[in-house]
């Protein structure tokens, strides 16, 4: 079995981001069908350290490492942690505030443990002492479990797990008063897990100046464009990346709309109207977030392979810089008929897809849904302002208020 072999051996980083590739894939406002995700996925972590779009609720960087310490007593510790997992599934379904559950509708049965997803970003903040460590490796360093623990080569022992952790409440896992809400301990905990391992970012200045419940994008936050120094730099470059491409995105599914009425499918209603709409949208909202004039895209590009450790794909270099400077010399009301947008969009979406690629193969529209990475970039933003907002509802709480 070469790709389950493949699947475990993966580090904690690269199996977050092969989830990330996953729910992207099933959100069909998200698909990455331009090349872009070279560029967005080093954004993302930039602004927020470690998260996935997998993510719902903050609470569950506690839940995990309650239930590994009280596994990494038993006898089968693996099968005991799968376990508690599993029983902390129904506690929490019990509860008022059960919003996020994974494993909601399928319970115990569910396949995909809240551990696996938010493994990467415990080891991030530094909540697992050995941020590459695999879980089966964690299970084995209780310490903070049993007083056991094995011994580094300095003959000290260590534990799986930050020390300062706040207690799990009486009950648990099975039971969970309160479901996901942060006791007032437990946010501040997690506030200063954030602001010691990411100094800096937009994710540590977010702990401290919470965000709104209802924006669908960082920059249509107050709190976030109050972010200071390089957390605004790089929110700045964010900002004007998505709304650059989003032009791109929606040129690519104006492409695909045509094609589809014209292969006389009607599943969708009236596409390209909607797109060419959409479109003039775009063309008149794109000066609020980005001066073209001025914008320097070659310094994003630099910033982003700093991140990376490594270069941009060259065709996503090619792309993304092509299609900037297209913008800077075209009418944008006219990009909708514009011969040498749709070209670079079409060359786009063949280099980077492949025989998989729809523009040109009427065989793959059958199934076209009205919509194929037609998103603005947001970058794991409605994750992202769930979990900050449970913190600062932690933090406003009572001391003693959900203590019970």
């Amino acid at each position: 079995m070469p790709s389950l072999v493949a699947w475990l051996d993966a580090s904690s980083e690269e199996q977050r981001r092969m989830r990330d590739i996953i729910g992207l894939f099933t959100d069909r406002e998200s698909r990455d069908e331009l090349g872009l995700s070279a560029i967005r996925d080093p954004l993302g972590d930039m602004l927020f350290p470690g998260t996935s779009v997998l993510h719902t609720r903050a609470r569950y960087l506690l839940l995990v490492p309650w239930v590994y310490a009280r596994a990494s007593t038993h006898g089968n510790p693996a099968a005991e942690a799968d376990n508690l997992e599993r029983t902390l599934i129904g506690a929490i379904r019990k509860t008022d505030d059960n919003s996020g559950l994974i494993g909601m509708t399928a319970g115990a049965a569910v396949r995909t443990l809240p551990s696996s997803m938010y493994w990467g970003l415990l080891g991030r903040l530094q909540i697992r002492t050995d941020p590459s460590a695999s879980r089966a490796d964690t299970l084995a360093e209780h310490l903070a479990a049993n007083g056991g623990g094995d011994l580094d080569e300095a003959g000290t022992q260590h534990s799986a797990w930050h020390t300062s952790i706040p207690k799990p409440p009486p009950g648990f896992p099975k039971e969970l008063p309160g479901g996901f809400a942060l006791r007032r301990g437990e946010a501040e905990w997690l506030r200063e897990r954030i602001l010691t391992t990411t100094p800096g970012t937009l994710l540590a200045h977010l702990t401290q100046d919470g965000p709104g419940e209802d924006s669908r994008a960082p920059w249509e936050d107050p709190a976030v464009l109050r972010a200071p120094g390089d957390a605004g730099a790089v929110l700045e470059d964010a900002r004007a990346f998505s709304a650059v491409v989003h032009g791109a995105q929606l040129l690519y599914n104006l492409i695909l709309a045509e094609a589809y009425e014209a292969a006389g499918y009607d599943a969708v209603t009236n596409p390209v109207d909607h797109y060419r709409q959409r479109l003039t949208a775009w063309a008149t909202r794109l000066p609020e977030h980005v001066d073209l004039k001025t914008w320097n895209v070659d310094g994003l590009i630099h910033r982003v392979e700093l991140q990376r450790g490594q270069m941009v794909p060259a065709r996503t270099r090619r792309f993304v810089t092509a299609w900037t400077a297209l913008l800077r010399h075209s009418t944008l009301n006219d990009l909708a008929d514009n011969g040498e947008a749709r070209a670079l969009v079409t060359r786009s979406e063949r280099e980077s897809k492949g025989a998989q690629a729809r523009i040109g193969d009427s065989k793959r529209l059958v199934n076209w849904s009205g919509g194929s990475g037609a998103g603005a970039l947001a970058y794991r933003w409605n994750s992202v302002r769930r979990m900050l907002v449970d913190l600062h509802a932690g933090l406003n709480t009572q001391t003693g208020a959900n203590d019970a």
